[in-house]
Formats: structure tokens, C-alpha cells, sequence
């Protein structure tokens, strides 16, 4: 046998080796790694982690099957409600101040929710679990939800177990204290009001327990406001309290709810015609069961026939969903009178306020009571066709399916109350017993009862107003209250407005009570009202806080007159809303426009668009289009003017006045290079307004020297490896490069990393001062949100085109994939086939199996070859840097001759010369396809779209047709 066959073969090989070996060595060691984690995972033998991947991934879609929809009960078919389509950001407050709440319970370690029943904490927690599911792979932390309400027999420890099990067997207790102790999980604790009395005692210590022994998890505990004590202050802190929603947010609820924009605007002008009914409407809960009872018709299609007070309202509600069916000409469907299904809604709401749980029966108790309360259902079948109509047609009960049986709970617990305190109607001794027992139980039932009674109910709260710890809600229950003495409500005025009046502090509740008695127009209310406008000279925060609860044009005036000198009085204003927009477009100061800004309500950017005059106003501006309930609102109007190139790539998805609005804040940023005021805190501008002043730019990329990176800068680097926007194929690459890289590849999914945003804000800054560019750009970039700011930043180092491309931004050129891979594919054959037959062919040579001239060429080539390879081993060196400098080059140029002599060889009974040819031909082929691909990708990559499509894709426009 002929050995010199097999030197072609050989050859390719030693090539692909010595291909195989380089890649290597210019991507960080990538095979060698893979090899060891190989090899390591063979030893080790399978691992099933608790949380896994597989594992993980289970998890999430249980939780998005678990909390991805949540049933109101107030809608036709009981369609649920798609959280993600309904939830709106919660905020609190903080020194006049509204923050998001949502940021917030992301940053802090421990923190404890409270809120009002409805004010959207279980909401919140249900959301960040969504969020999480949405990408498990972006928070190294997995949320876990309790719901505090099943603590029982089993501990938190168990439930989490439980959980974590994703619907199979629970996690073993090894695996569950390995997570805590690494600090894999993020626990919510939902409900710490609704744990039952006998129980509160074990869960506050282990909540405890859990917070003191594994300080790496982060914690949050939600409960209301009423019943939380502090008994968690010393390991959580200080409680947040979830503020009611603004009109803002309001607003962009009701859009969600309602999903449509004519009918949502007639329920909010209904609303603000029915003041008390605002004020439930300010809680998500309430504004949801509004918002269905208004679809269905039972406020009339204008809101005309709304209920002036919380208990009308659950009154209302109740009769509606009691006697939905027949109100749909659906009798057929439902057997029981209404009235008798009330009476045992009422016992039953009765029953379970006294229970330790406070929530739940069980079938067999709920059945007794039907047979107590309804002589004539003796049968059980009749009593479980009874429940059967409350808990599918009426939907006011929910049932439950449990290791004991089937059991029943109240949808709301606010319903539960409401029933509890019509059922004690006239039993107002036996309501006082049970407070006295329970004051953190019974409370939201005895306001409701004042508000219901008949007869005066002064006597109770007389009772009531003996115990100090009583006395705010003495005060809550005098402004629903219908028949109370006025000389005991004077008194009990006069003893709230004094201290305030002095500049004391009294709770929230007890302030929104003061504003509910200052709203309404009668003698008390009037006087209440005086009292604290008179009293607004001494510039005290509860006052102003309660004259803008009163919602008064009077109370407005005054707070207007003190809001020039007054940080409260503004802080007052806003809270009254678009209440308040109309004056302080008037104003025209930069306190007022500021105010405006914070509003934020469509109304207030209205107004704001009147004054683009003024700087302030136009950033306001650029911040509020980012909201999806402000760009709506901003339909409707004419425009005064034609558009520009500006808003070309949006006109088919905008109006003429919402394009007209993008156009003049766009110009008025682009052309005022004083600086945006130092002092205006700003929420991130809309991406494209920022993008289309850099549209403007045509310095942008024209500066290319390396950026002088020090270590602060390698510092910050290392958090975009740990969050993978940084690959190992990158460690040899220079310093300024690997900035650019790393800031490019931020994307939305990043947002809720921490360490990451502090490393991205600083590269994006050190980029920015290094970057020649116009002061009108040096300003809108940095007041984008953080991930659109790096993205945009790590791609300064090259021309974006200018309007050009801006005005590609629409069109959605797919990425030229079968291009890039031909050409790999290409490229890489004929290198391995450049290798190999070229080192073949040397190879001959040298054996003195073919002879070549000049006779010194194959010797040169293996000197070549050999110091390329010697080259890239010490790269790192000076010297060795020069040998593969050197050696590359003639090594490539020694085999392209040897590869292409061989070709020719073995082509050569087709005609002389014909390899070579071949050998053109195919690097001419090569070439032009090269230069095709990266023509077609710098078309295709429009950083314009790449930057939106990675952090901001609600702001894409979409595709001409």
C-alpha cells in the first residue's frame, strides 16, 4: 500500500488541529472549560437540585399558572382577570413624595406591607412572582408567595416546602435550608391579618426566626395597617404604607378594567361628580368591582346612578350578583329567592367573624347553618343546591377543596364585614362585646355598622371614644356615620383639629376622616373646613393634608396661596390631582410645572403642552409619553402644522396631535443646549424622544480613540461577566472594546439587577465623557431608563447614520442568518482545506516525494508554520507577539501557494492551470459574498431598532404594511 494516499488525509487533519487549537487559544480556554465541566459532571453522576434547571423551570409554570389570573366574581361568566392586564404600580409616600413601591420591595431586605383591605398588596406580590416567571434565569433569587392564611398545623418552613415542590412531593428539609442559607430564595409573606388568632403568636416567631437566621433571603410580610402593631419592627424596620392610587393611576386602571376609552372616561367623570365614591375608587379593589358593576350596566351607561357611600355600594353590589340571573331574564338557572340566599350570607358572615380563622367553613357547619336558618331545606341535597347557586351564579363564596373536605370562604373579605355588620343591624351591645374582645377584627365591621344603622349611634361610639386606642376610629366612623348627636361630634372635632392645629402628627385614617368631614357641604363640614383653613398660616403638613382630602375649591385656594413658599401646601395640591390642574397651569412657575409633572394624569399633560415655552415643561413632557395612558389621551385634538422626519416612522401608528406633540418636544430638546434644571427629579424620558434627538447628531461615532479605561472601570466590568453580557471569547480583547461590548448587550432582562445597574450607570457615564457629542444628547441620554441608557451607550463608539436610519425604524429587515452562515461555512472550508493541502504539499517536499522550486520554499514554510504556532504560545510576550506577527503572515502566504499547487495537480487532466482558476474563482466568490452580507447586515443593523427591540419594544412602531 501506498502510504503517500493517506498524506492528503493526514494533512486535513494536522490542519483542523492546528484550526481546533488556535480557536482555543483566542476564546478564553472555551473547549478546554467545557471539557473539565464534561468530565466533572460524568464523576459527579446525575444531581436533581431543588432548584435546578428542570426543576426551575417547573416551578415558573406553576406560578404562572397559579397567579397568572385573579376571579373577581363581578363579571359575566366569571371571566377572570389577567393580573399582568390589571395591575397598576403601587406606590408610598415619603416626606411628600410618592415612590414606587415596587422598587422599593426590590431593593430592601426586609420590609412589611401596609395597606387598607383592596389597596392592592396580594396584587403586587402576585406580579412579582409573573415577573420572575416571565425569565427565571434573570434573578438568582426564586420568589416563593404564602399565603399566610393556611398556616395551620403546618409551619412556614412546610408551606415553603410545599411550595418549592411545585405541586409534587415537597423539597426535603436539607435542600430547603441549603437554599435559605445561600440566599436562593426571596420570600413574600402574604396576609399576616387574615392568620387566626390563635395562631398569630407561632407565625410572627418564625417569621422572626426565619428573618434573624437567614439574613441572605430577602423577606416582605403584607397586612393591613389596622392590625399590624410592629411586632416585626425590630427584625424589618420601619412599615411601608401602599398610598391610595393617584388619579393617574386610577385612570390607567380604569382603562384596564374597562377597556374602553369613550366608557372608561364616562366612569371617571362620574366619579369625580360622586366624591365619597372617589374615595373607594381609590383602592384597586373597589375600583374593580365599580368598574365590572358599571359594564354591567347596574350605575347606567353615564354613571348616574353610582352610590354615595361604601355600605350603599356593597349593598348595591350584593343585590346585583344575588339577583344577576333574573336580571338576565335567566331564571331557569337559579331556584332560591334571593332574600333567603342574603339571610344566610349574614349568619354565615357573622359566624366566621367569630372563628379563629375568621374565614373558612366547612361543608358540613355550612349545611347546619342552612338548616337552622331555612326549616323548609331539610334535605342535604336542597342545602348543596343552595350553595351551589351562591358559589357559581352569585359568586360571593368561593370553594375550596382541602385535606378535610370541601370548605368555603368569602371572595372579599370586605364583603364578610359589610354582611357581619347588617346581621348586627340591631344588636349594636353584642357588636361593642365583640370589638372589645377583638378591636383589630371588628373595627372595619363597626364603621360599616355606623354608616348602616337606622337610629343614632352615639352611645356607641360614646363607648368607644372612653379608650384612647379607640378614638381614630371614633373619628373614621363620624364621617359615615348618619345619625350622631352633633354636640358629642363637635367635641370629638374639636379635640382632632387641635392637635393638628398645633402641628402634631395624627395617623392617616384619622387625617382622611378630618378631610371626608371637611368635604361635605353642611354646618360640621363648613366648620371643620374653617377651622383648618384658618389654621393653614402655621404651615404644618396635616393640615394641608387634610384641605386637600376636603377636595374643596376653597381649600384648593388656599393651598395655592401658601404653595409658593410652602414645600407641604404643593405636596397637598398634587394629592387633590387634576383637581388641581386648571390653577396650576395657570401659575406658570417652575414649582407649578413641576407639580403638573408629578400629577401626571393625561389632563395635567394637557397642560403641559400649552407650555413648552418653558424647559421644564418639555422634559416633564418627554417623561410622561411614556405612559400608554397619556399617549392615549393625547389622540383627540387637532394639530395645528404638517409633521416633519421627526415622527415619520410612527405616523402610521399616531395621530397628527400625538405626532405634533413628539415633533415639539423633540425640536425643543435639540436645539436648547442649556442644561436640564439640577433640580427637577425627573421619571425616564420616552426612548424615542432621546433617540431622535441622537437622530439629530452628527458627531455621534466620529471620536475613535480607546477610551483611557482605569481600574474603577475593570472593577465595574466584573459585574457584566457575572451577569453574562460578557463572554469568556472576550478576555482578550482590549479594555475599550469590552466596555462597548458589555453596555451593548443590556438588555430589558436586566432590569431588576442591582449590581449590574451600578456598573452599567457608571461605564455609561465614563462613555459619555469621553465621546464627542452635542450638549443637547449629553443631556436626554442619561435621563433614559437605565438599560436603554447602557444600550445606547455601547454603541457610541460608531456612526447610528443619523436620520437615515431613524427613518428605517419601522421597517423590520430580518437578519441576513443564511448569508452569515454560507460565508462561515465557506470561509472555514477553504481554511481548513488551505491547511491542510498546503501543509501536504510542504510536506512532499520536504520527504523529497515532489520537487518544487525554489528548493529553500518548503523549509521556509515549515519555519513559518512552526513559528506562528510558537507565536501564539507566548503571545503574551513582546517577542513572541513579533514571531506570530511575522510568522502568520508568511506561513498564510506559504501555504495559499503550496494548497493552491496541489489543487492545480490534481486538476490538472481537466486542463492546465484549472486549479488555480478554481482556487481564483473560490476567493473571488468568497469575497463578494462577504462584501454582500456585511452591506445587507449594516442595513439590517439599525441601532435605532436594536436599542428599542432590546430594552424598550412596546416602543417599536410597527411595520409599514
Amino acid at each position: 500500500m501506498d502510504t503517500s494516499q493517506l498524506l492528503p488525509y493526514g494533512g486535513a487533519l494536522l490542519g483542523l488541529f492546528v484550526v481546533l487549537w488556535l480557536l482555543d487559544k483566542f476564546t478564553g480556554g472555551i473547549v478546554e472549560e467545557l471539557g473539565k465541566r464534561t468530565l466533572d459532571g460524568l464523576l459527579r453522576g446525575p444531581r436533581q437540585p431543588a432548584l435546578g434547571r428542570r426543576a426551575l423551570g417547573r416551578y415558573a409554570k406553576l406560578v404562572r399558572h397559579t397567579f397568572g389570573a385573579h376571579t373577581m366574581g363581578f363579571r359575566a361568566g366569571d371571566a377572570p382577570v389577567t393580573v399582568e392586564e390589571v395591575y397598576v404600580p403601587l406606590q408610598y409616600e415619603s416626606r411628600g413624595v410618592r415612590l414606587d413601591i415596587e422598587r422599593l420591595v426590590r431593593s430592601r431586605d426586609r420590609v412589611v406591607l401596609l395597606g387598607e383591605p383592596g389597596a392592592g398588596k396580594s396584587m403586587l406580590l402576585k406580579h412579582l412572582m409573573l415577573d420572575w416567571a416571565d425569565d427565571p434565569r434573570r434573578d438568582r433569587r426564586v420568589p416563593v408567595l404564602i399565603d399566610l392564611h393556611r398556616f395551620g398545623t403546618a409551619t412556614l418552613r412546610d408551606l415553603l416546602a410545599e411550595t418549592l415542590g411545585h405541586g409534587r412531593q415537597p423539597i426535603g428539609a436539607d435542600r430547603l435550608h441549603d437554599a435559605l442559607q445561600d440566599g436562593r430564595l426571596r420570600l413574600y409573606f402574604d396576609g399576616l391579618d387574615e392568620v387566626a388568632r390563635d395562631h398569630l403568636p407561632t407565625v410572627l416567631g418564625e417569621l422572626r426566626e426565619l428573618a434573624s437566621r437567614y439574613e441572605r433571603c430577602p423577606m416582605a410580610v403584607t397586612c393591613r395597617d389596622s392590625v399590624y402593631k410592629g411586632a416585626l419592627a425590630a427584625e424589618f424596620g420601619a412599615p411601608v404604607v401602599v398610598a391610595d392610587l393617584d388619579d393617574a393611576s386610577l385612570r390607567a386602571l380604569s382603562r384596564h378594567l374597562v377597556k374602553d376609552d369613550v366608557r372608561a372616561h364616562h366612569l371617571i367623570a362620574a366619579l369625580r361628580d360622586a366624591r365619597p365614591v372617589l374615595e373607594l375608587a381609590r383602592s384597586p379593589m373597589l375600583l374593580t368591582m365599580i368598574s365590572y358593576l358599571f359594564l354591567e350596566g347596574v350605575f347606567g351607561e353615564q354613571g348616574e346612578k353610582l352610590p354615595r357611600s361604601r355600605a350603599g355600594f356593597y349593598e348595591l353590589a350584593i343585590r346585583y350578583l344575588l339577583g344577576r340571573d333574573t336580571a338576565r331574564g335567566l331564571e331557569t338557572m337559579t331556584r332560591f329567592d334571593p332574600d333567603v340566599k342574603l339571610v344566610i350570607l349574614r349568619r354565615l358572615a357573622l359566624l366566621l367573624m367569630n372563628q379563629d380563622d375568621g374565614r373558612t367553613v366547612g361543608h358540613r357547619d355550612l349545611v347546619a347553618l342552612i338548616r337552622t336558618e331555612a326549616a323548609d331545606l331539610l334535605q342535604d341535597a336542597q342545602a348543596d343546591r343552595l350553595i351551589d347557586e351562591i358559589v357559581d351564579r352569585s359568586r360571593l363564596l368561593v370553594r375550596l377543596w382541602q385535606s378535610g373536605g370541601r370548605s368555603y370562604v368569602f371572595r372579599h373579605l370586605t364583603l364578610q364585614e359589610y354582611l357581619a355588620a347588617v346581621e348586627l343591624a340591631g344588636r349594636g351591645e353584642e357588636l361593642l362585646d365583640h370589638y372589645r374582645r377583638s378591636p383589630a377584627v371588628w373595627q372595619e365591621v363597626v364603621r360599616l355598622w355606623c354608616s348602616i344603622v337606622p337610629h343614632d349611634c352615639t352611645w356607641l361610639l360614646r363607648e368607644l371614644y372612653a379608650d384612647p386606642r379607640s378614638r381614630v376610629l371614633v373619628l373614621r366612623c363620624l364621617a359615615e356615620a348618619e345619625h350622631v348627636e352633633p354636640a358629642f361630634a363637635d367635641d370629638v372635632v374639636l379635640d382632632s383639629v387641635g392637635p393638628v392645629s398645633r402641628g402634631i402628627e395624627l395617623p392617616g385614617p384619622a387625617l382622611r376622616a378630618l378631610g371626608a368631614l371637611a368635604a361635605v357641604d353642611d354646618a360640621r363640614g363648613n366648620q371643620v373646613l374653617a377651622q383648618f383653613m384658618g389654621s393653614a398660616q402655621a404651615d404644618y403638613p396635616a393640615i394641608y393634608h387634610v384641605l386637600a382630602a376636603s377636595g374643596r375649591r376653597e381649600a384648593l385656594d388656599r393651598l395655592l396661596e401658601a404653595a409658593g413658599t410652602s414645600t407641604h401646601a404643593r405636596g397637598a395640591l398634587r394629592a387633590m390631582g387634576d383637581l388641581a390642574v386648571p390653577e396650576l397651569a395657570r401659575v406658570e412657575r417652575d414649582w407649578a410645572i413641576d407639580e403638573l409633572g408629578r400629577i401626571g394624569t393625561p389632563a395635567a399633560a394637557d397642560a403641559l403642552t400649552g407650555l413648552t415655552e418653558h424647559t421644564r415643561a418639555v422634559w416633564w413632557l418627554a417623561a410622561l409619553l411614556n405612559s400608554e395612558d397619556i399617549r392615549a389621551a393625547l389622540w383627540s385634538g387637532e394639530s395645528a402644522g404638517g409633521t416633519t422626519w421627526i415622527s415619520r416612522p410612527y405616523r402610521d401608528d399616531w395621530p397628527p396631535r400625538l405626532c405634533e406633540i413628539f415633533e415639539s418636544v423633540v425640536s425643543e430638546l435639540r436645539v436648547r443646549d442649556a442644561a436640564r434644571p439640577a433640580d427637577l427629579d425627573l421619571p425616564p424620558v420616552f426612548p424615542p424622544v432621546a433617540l431622535a434627538v441622537l437622530a439629530c447628531d452628527d458627531t455621534i461615532g466620529s471620536g475613535t480613540a480607546p477610551l483611557p479605561v482605569s481600574q474603577e472601570e475593570e472593577q465595574a466590568l466584573y459585574w457584566f461577566e457575572r451577569a453574562g453580557t460578557l463572554p469568556p471569547s472576550l478576555h482578550k480583547r482590549s479594555l475599550s472594546e469590552r466596555v462597548y461590548r458589555g453596555l451593548a448587550a443590556v438588555t430589558a432582562e436586566h432590569a431588576g439587577n442591582a449590581r449590574l445597574h451600578s456598573a452599567a450607570l457608571h461605564l455609561a457615564d465614563f462613555v459619555m465623557k469621553h465621546r464627542p457629542m452635542r450638549p443637547a444628547t449629553f443631556q436626554c441620554l442619561p435621563a433614559l431608563e437605565w438599560t436603554v441608557f447602557a444600550a445606547v451607550a455601547g454603541r457610541l463608539d460608531r456612526p447610528w447614520g443619523g436620520r437615515q436610519r431613524w427613518s428605517l425604524l419601522a421597517e423590520e429587515r430580518p437578519e441576513p442568518r443564511f448569508l452569515r452562515r454560507l460565508l462561515v461555512t465557506g470561509v472555514t472550508v477553504g481554511t481548513l482545506f488551505t491547511a491542510g493541502a498546503g501543509l501536504f504539499g510542504a510536506m512532499n517536499a520536504v520527504l523529497g516525494h515532489r520537487t518544487w522550486e525554489p528548493g529553500w520554499l518548503p523549509i521556509a514554510t515549515v519555519i513559518a508554520v512552526a513559528a506562528a504556532i510558537g507565536g501564539v504560545i507566548t503571545i503574551r510576550s513582546k517577542l513572541g507577539s513579533w514571531i506570530f506577527f511575522l510568522g502568520l503572515p508568511a506561513a498564510s502566504a506559504c501555504l495559499i501557494t503550496y494548497s493552491g499547487a496541489m489543487l492545480n495537480d490534481w486538476l490538472a487532466p481537466y486542463g492546465f492551470h484549472t486549479g488555480w482558476t478554481a482556487y481564483a474563482a473560490t476567493a473571488a466568490a468568497l469575497s463578494l459574498l462577504g462584501a454582500y452580507y456585511f452591506r445587507v447586515k449594516r442595513r439590517w443593523a439599525n441601532p435605532f431598532r436594536q436599542v428599542l427591540s432590546q430594552c424598550a419594544p412596546h416602543c417599536l412602531p410597527a411595520p409599514p404594511p
